[in-house]
């Protein structure tokens, strides 16, 4: 009887095992490009890879770059089928504006989008920083000259209060980690970064008091000077969490939107059954990081002034009745 056991589950097993195989060997490998590591965006995209693989014949890879423009010229390029990025940063490129002028890649197209994005100025908790006009004189990374984005964004956070890297005392830099790494070296009077990021965690634990953001003005005049940046510039209210170092309670922040972006050639059926994977498996991506609680399955389809959607992806939203373009 023992030996008939075993032998049963041996087959069993190799039966998995050839199934198993198979499997894999259906999967089909994409790439999904994001920053590297020590970005909130890589872990993101890396919960995002892994919900997808658990529960789609997909096997997804990320694929790292140190600046946006790079991360989505990898989806106009074909060298990833999707790209992990901001709403803001894809429309200037889309429509071939600011630091893509000239150089449009008309050739991107929205899968889905993901959530709001929140990102902020940080300082020193003691600092006696405590609005954004304070940062007049003050110093911060400029130059920006692998992250060009960082250029903008700052842009965008200053001109809330009427100010601009002009107004500033330059500290030069490369991209967004280093110019973290300045700030906790105390080279520069304040940093910025999105809500949650892990350098965030890492500036806030190393530094005596920690660190805290600066609460931003919600005022239309306020806005509207941040739009002059970036028309996706917004304000928008962020609520403390044990999770959000230097989020000391409730706080005003820039925010706008990020998407995963693909190329207008990718296959429709792949779009549609990334999309349709990553909206049945919310749990999944909050298990890989709490970002994703913001994540909603009708917020897949917000419409984008300056980005189109993918065929693929419309197809799915129009079953799912989620769809409110044309």
């Amino acid at each position: 009887m023992l030996k008939a056991i075993t032998k049963g589950a041996i087959c069993a097993v190799s039966a998995l095992l050839i199934v198993s195989a198979a499997q894999q060997a259906n999967a089909q490998t994409v790439a999904i490009s994001t920053l590297p590591p020590g970005a909130i965006n890589n872990v993101q995209a890396a919960a995002i890879a892994k919900a997808v693989q658990e529960n789609s014949d997909l096997q997804m890879r990320l694929i790292t770059f140190n600046s946006p423009a790079a991360i989505i010229a990898a989806v106009q390029n074909k060298q990833a089928e999707f790209a992990y990025t901001s709403n803001e940063e894809a429309g200037d490129s889309f429509n071939g504006t600011n630091e893509y002028k000239g150089k449009a890649m008309k050739d991107l197209r929205v899968a889905f989008t993901v959530f709001p994005f929140k990102v902020g100025i940080i300082v020193r908790n003691k600092s006696d920083i405590k609005t954004v006009a304070d940062m007049k004189g003050k110093r911060v990374g400029t130059e920006w000259t692998g992250f060009r984005q960082g250029i903008a964004l700052w842009d965008g956070l200053l001109g809330n209060a009427g100010l601009s890297l002009k107004d500033v005392d330059p500290v030069p830099t490369t991209d967004l980690l280093r110019a973290a790494d300045d700030f906790k070296a105390g080279k520069s009077d304040a940093f910025m970064f999105a809500v949650g990021g892990p350098k965030v965690a890492e500036a806030h634990a190393s530094i005596e008091g920690g660190v805290r953001f600066l609460n931003m003005d919600p005022s239309p005049e306020a806005v509207k000077r941040m739009q002059a940046v970036r028309h996706e510039y917004h304000v928008a209210p962020q609520q403390p969490a044990p999770h959000l170092a230097g989020v000391i309670g409730p706080t005003n922040l820039m925010q706008y939107y990020i998407v995963v972006l693909t190329n207008k050639d990718a296959k429709d059926d792949l779009v549609y059954k990334m999309v349709k994977t990553a909206h049945a498996n919310k749990a999944a991506m909050v298990a890989g990081h709490p970002s994703f609680n913001a994540f909603t399955q009708a917020g897949m389809a917000v419409p984008h002034d300056r980005l189109e959607y993918h065929p693929g992806a419309i197809k799915f939203y129009k079953e799912a009745g989620i769809w409110k373009g044309k």
